[in-house]
């Protein structure tokens, strides 16, 4: 799967169009099995990648960080979109 590198800004501007996190979120939330279990592993994968944060925590509170984390996912989507190897490449 390819992804645009995701930038810091982007958790702090406005805009119709789908940013690169939501794209990587939903596709992690698909791969985890989409609805509750999809969600857990999205954050599951997030905290592995780097995010450190809280659940309610949004992003923009900490956009280098989330940046950093998304774009090692980013990575990582490249290569598989197998559960558990994303998890090993991030542990």
């Amino acid at each position: 799967m390819q992804f645009t590198e995701v930038n810091a800004e982007d958790f702090t501007r406005i805009t119709l169009e789908r940013l690169p996190h939501q794209e990587i979120e939903t596709a992690l939330i698909a791969i985890g099995g989409n609805g509750v279990e999809g969600t857990q592993f999205k954050t599951r994968v997030l905290k592995a990648a780097g995010w450190k944060y809280e659940r309610l925590t949004t992003y923009a509170a900490h956009p280098e960080t989330a940046a950093e984390a998304f774009n090692r996912v980013r990575g990582i989507l490249q290569q598989t979109q197998e559960p558990e190897q994303i998890l090993q490449q991030l542990a």
